[in-house]
């Protein structure tokens, strides 16, 4: 944080608020962004709880409460907590690797034993209040977050973690948005979804016992599983004991019992059903198509066949995607930076989404795109699932200013990891050719593509290949709003996921052209155009909302204040 005192502030803020009331959640989330692999965030977090115990020692006479700065205020008295809540925020404590026992030289503290108790209170309570609130257990057995997972060693997001009770050995237990590596995973209780870095979407219910082994395999030992594989996916397989389903492009449930039988059902798709030899080779096989009947492998009898029993199987995830939480004032926020085109999605009326700049183009809607939300709600619009052939396109074109650069600012919400272009400028006469892309990646066999990021590239001139890069550091999470903004500087590209630089990089620009701007697809080939260009369909599958162009680049503290509106609960005016 050296140097960085807008980070410093929004620090000092989110403390002050911290232990004046419960943070809302995305306030919550940015606090431990914060503190997360940041030693000096750290040790500023540890200098102001230290003082605000020092002044609950203080004033626990029943004076008035002590006013502290930045504006937050000291109870009268301590506020207590059970060692069991001590004990799970202590795991937290060492997820961040803080050092509750460092002071600086030189200061003067109460007493060892007193002011050790008055810090066991104060941190249970400030890391309870930011760690996500858990579903009530069974048991109080203190658990502890999963350590952090490297990009490269990682095969699946966490999206959801529905009343999940995990049985674990050493106590650490996954969390929504936690990236897995090859694992097992213990379910005792609850559901949880997984997104495979290649795309694949795995709902597990629990009691269940499977194992990830790499982005397109994972073992069933026991339970209930159902997966969805999109295109550019196909072949994810899931081995059960002496058996295995292998996908052919669909989606599909299998239920694994303790004797070792597998019961499953293709809801889209067809698949092919195994049984698998000692030595991992397959013995035998049955395609097995939507229209069928429930199936069952029995390892013991090798019968692979109709079910011969009636069975229930995982049912699909209602959509937890909604409309983007503002406070009021975004809006404002936007047009005093003085945006070239700006779209809400508050409207669409004629196959138009009006521009909030006056005079300004309006998007043209192609396909059945529809909006989400109610006229109360901060409305945002909606690209739906198996829908090639949808996309927004600026009514009209546009020319980057070649000296002052550009910006393209957005935010998103995807269903899934998956390779999907969010906004693109293109020559105009050539619809697969760009000067520049912002996408999601994905797990590919065929790029050197990280996947689960945000990509952004540029070219000049406009080309089908070739060009700059650049891609987030980090991930993006399905069901989750993400804030992005790349631009083009003199010199220079720039990626911010959430308010935060992912990556800056030199570049010699050396022009710009005519554009068409285009959203949720990589370019305007429809229908029969993409037979022999499926590469250039990229649909993007999900949510996205206040979209803005920008004839010179944004600087980091406007990026901020804008992602600020999002991390208040509050309807956007």
């Amino acid at each position: 944080m050296t140097n960085d005192s807008s980070r410093h502030d929004e620090l000092f803020e989110l403390l002050s608020d911290l232990v004046d009331s419960e943070l809302p959640p995305a306030r919550a989330e940015r606090l431990r962004d914060l503190l997360r692999d940041d030693p000096e965030a750290q040790d500023l977090y540890l200098e102001f709880m230290k003082l605000h115990a020092h002044l609950h020692l203080a004033y626990d006479s029943g004076a008035g409460a002590a006013d502290m700065p930045g504006g937050s205020s000291m109870p009268l008295k301590p506020l207590s907590i059970s060692p069991f809540e001590a004990a799970e925020s202590g795991a937290i404590a060492d997820e961040l690797d803080i050092n509750a026992g460092a002071h600086p030289a030189g200061r003067f503290w109460p007493s060892p034993l007193v002011i050790g108790w008055a810090l066991a209170g104060l941190f249970a309570i400030a890391l309870l209040i930011v760690s996500r609130p858990v579903e009530p257990r069974k048991s109080q057995v203190a658990t502890r977050p999963l350590e952090k997972v490297e990009l490269s060693n990682g095969l699946a997001v966490v999206v959801k973690a529905t009343g999940a009770r995990w049985k674990t050995s050493g106590g650490r237990v996954p969390k929504e948005g936690d990236l897995l590596p090859q694992c097992r995973l213990d379910v005792a209780e609850g559901r949880v979804m997984l997104s495979m870095l290649s795309g694949v979407t795995v709902i597990v219910e629990g009691p269940a016992d499977i194992e990830l082994l790499s982005m397109d395999r994972i073992t069933c030992h026991r339970g209930k599983l159902r997966t969805k594989v999109p295109e550019g996916a196909e072949g994810f397989v899931v081995t059960g004991p002496n058996s295995a389903v292998i996908d052919l492009g669909t989606e599909f449930g299998i239920n694994i019992n303790q004797d070792g039988k597998s019961r499953g059902k293709v809801f889209k798709g067809e698949v092919e059903a195994a049984l698998i030899g000692t030595t991992g080779s397959m013995r035998r096989s049955q395609i097995i198509k939507e229209e069928s009947e429930a199936f069952e492998i029995d390892p013991g009898t090798g019968f692979i066949g109709p079910l011969r029993a009636p069975e229930e199987f995982v049912t699909t995830t209602n959509s937890d995607l909604a409309p983007l939480v503002l406070a009021p004032g975004y809006r404002d926020s936007i047009l005093a930076a003085h945006p070239k085109c700006y779209w809400r999605f508050d409207s669409l009326r004629d196959g138009k989404i009006a521009n909030e700049v006056t005079d300004a183009a309006p998007l043209l809607a192609i396909g059945p795109i529809k909006l989400a939300g109610t006229s109360n709600d901060n409305r945002c619009v909606v690209f739906g699932s198996g829908e090639n052939d949808q996309y927004l396109r600026m009514d009209g074109s546009w020319k980057p200013d070649k000296s002052r650069g550009f910006a393209i600012e957005l935010w998103f919400q995807s269903d899934m990891i998956g390779h999907a272009a969010l906004a693109g400028l293109l020559a105009p006469k050539d619809t697969t050719n760009h000067l520049t892309l912002l996408e999601l990646t994905s797990s590919s066999r065929r790029t050197l593509f990280p996947p689960a990021s945000v990509r952004s590239l540029y070219r000049w001139p406009a080309s089908r290949g070739g060009g700059e890069n650049v891609f987030s550091s980090n991930i993006y999470i399905p069901y989750r709003w993400h804030h992005v903004v790349t631009q083009l500087a003199a010199d220079r590209m720039e990626l911010y996921l959430d308010g935060v630089l992912q990556t800056s990089q030199p570049i010699e620009r050396r022009g710009s052209e005519v554009c068409q701007f285009l959203l949720g697809r990589l370019s305007t080939l429809t229908g029969s155009d993409t037979i022999h260009h499926t590469g250039y369909r990229r649909p993007f599958v999900g949510l996205m909302d206040e979209v803005a162009l920008y004839d010179r680049p944004l600087s980091s503290e406007e990026v901020r204040a804008h992602l600020h509106f999002a991390a208040r609960p509050g309807r956007a005016d």
